[in-house]
């Protein structure tokens, strides 16, 4: 068990470390005290989720966060795993920070809507996860793909609920 999950497990506390959140690790905040409060139901029940994120405790993390809420995960660390990924699976949503290694999640947003246009397939929702916090990479992600942006940290329960109620209204369309 890596000490991330440990600290997931732990509330947040490293094990025998000087106190670091798993917030400073995988860009979520408060992840065991509203996976308890979010287990309720299962709000993501069978959505199929292509997660892209290069950081490995963070792609972890927030695995066990989507798996947790009922959805089946493919994680992966580049954007050309992710393209293959929901090029394959058209998956119901992805979720992708922006800074990658190689290609960036622009690259990836840019190949999927590409492919779900030229297959007439329904747009997957698409969240960008970033550390950025200004206009620029809202604004570039929206007209890139993107339909949300979310920065880091991202509290689990907002990325959960995002989640949930952009796949209803895809689900509606």
């Amino acid at each position: 068990m890596n000490s991330n999950i440990a600290a997931a497990q732990t509330g947040g506390k490293q094990p025998n470390q000087q106190g670091d959140t798993l917030a400073k690790h995988d860009g979520l905040t408060g992840f065991i005290e509203q996976q308890h409060k979010m287990n309720g139901a299962l709000r993501l029940d069978q959505a199929t989720i292509v997660l892209v994120e290069d950081d490995p405790d963070s792609r972890e993390s927030l695995t066990l966060l989507l798996e947790a809420e009922g959805a089946n995960v493919v994680a992966v660390a580049d954007a050309e795993e992710g393209v293959e990924a929901a090029v394959r699976l058209l998956p119901d949503a992805v979720v992708c920070d922006l800074e990658l290694p190689a290609m960036d999640g622009f690259y990836l947003i840019q190949r999927l809507r590409d492919h779900e246009i030229r297959g007439d397939h329904a747009p997957s929702v698409a969240v960008a996860l970033t550390g950025h916090t200004d206009d620029a990479y809202r604004l570039r992600s929206i007209g890139e793909g993107f339909q949300h942006f979310m920065t880091k940290p991202a509290l689990p329960e907002d990325l959960v609920t995002l989640l949930h109620d952009a796949i209803g209204a895809r689900a509606a369309r």
